[in-house]
C-alpha cells in the first residue's frame, strides 16, 4: 500500500526543520531504473497545485506559488 502524508501550511518567516526543498511539476529522474523513482505526489496547501517531492521530505516550497507546506504530525 502507498505511504500517505498529510501536509499543512508552514509558519511564515521561518524555514521548517528537516529535509525538504522546492517541489517539481514533473517527476525527476534520480538515476534509478525509469519509472522506479522514490517520490511522492503532494498538493500545495496554499494554491492546491499537485507536484512531486522527495519521499523523506518534511517540508516543501511550491514550485508554482512559493508557498511552504510542512508535514503534519498525527
Amino acid at each position: 500500500m502507498a505511504e500517505e502524508k498529510q501536509w499543512k501550511e508552514s509558519d511564515e518567516g521561518k524555514k521548517p526543520e528537516g529535509k525538504g526543498g522546492t517541489s517539481n511539476p514533473e517527476p525527476t529522474s534520480t538515476g534509478e531504473v525509469e519509472g522506479h523513482s522514490r517520490q511522492l505526489v503532494a498538493s500545495c496547501f496554499k494554491c492546491g497545485t499537485t507536484s512531486y517531492v522527495g519521499v523523506d521530505w518534511k517540508w516543501f516550497t511550491c514550485w508554482k506559488c512559493g508557498g511552504t507546506s510542512s508535514e503534519m504530525m498525527a
